[in-house]
């Protein structure tokens, strides 16, 4: 089987409760858009009736890649979304709006991807923790094509319920160039019951 895997970090989506995130994300800065005009000549200062050239506004930039904030690793690369950024997604996709809702009630996560050469479909493993790091599950989601370059976001929907700050951790994301396998659900939890480590107190 064709794939390319790559660590990524912790992440923590709690709507209407709390947003967090355990990794460190590059904010971009976006620069305005530049004028260029001519300077005014001699004539024009001293009221030569002359045609004023029009101000030109400069072509945006290419979008650059590979994308900043991202982990990389063989044409791979992966983030763990900010809530803001995580907002201007949802705001762009219906689908991922319709999704979050689950997120009110239920413990969540997002991840970020792209591929140089596409994928036909991405694996996402993670383990989700209670707030005393006790391992309660893991979780597999499936996401599907991307062309090259595109970014996808893909949350991360565990069924444990939010209680206090339970979060998504230890995400790998795997990008696959063969055909997705048939009848594989696109979220598959297993419960985990790990027991608390004790503290000793001196």
């Amino acid at each position: 089987m064709a794939r390319t895997g790559i660590d990524v970090g912790d992440s923590q989506l709690q709507m209407g409760a709390r947003v967090k995130k355990a990794a460190s994300i590059l904010l971009l800065i976006l620069l305005p858009i530049t004028l260029t005009s001519s300077l005014v000549t001699v004539d024009q200062a001293q009221g030569a009736k002359k045609p004023n050239p029009k101000s030109k506004i400069a072509p945006s930039p290419s979008p650059k890649w590979p994308p900043a904030g991202f982990s990389f690793d063989s044409g791979v690369y992966a983030r763990v979304p900010s809530s803001k950024q995580l907002v201007s997604a949802i705001s762009a996709k219906r689908v991922l709006a319709s999704q979050v809702k689950s997120c009110t009630k239920l413990v969540c996560g997002a991840v970020q991807v792209a591929s140089e050469p596409g994928c036909q479909w991405w694996e996402v493993n993670s383990n989700v923790y209670s707030k005393e790091k006790v391992l309660l599950g893991t979780l597999r989601t499936l996401a599907g094509t991307t062309a090259p370059f595109d970014i996808k976001t893909i949350l991360l929907v565990s069924p444990e319920p939010i209680e206090t700050l339970e979060f998504i951790a230890d995400i790998e994301v795997a990008c696959h160039q063969d055909p997705r396998p048939t009848g594989v659900k696109n979220s598959t939890y297993t419960k985990v019951v790990e027991e608390p480590k004790e503290t000793v107190i001196e």
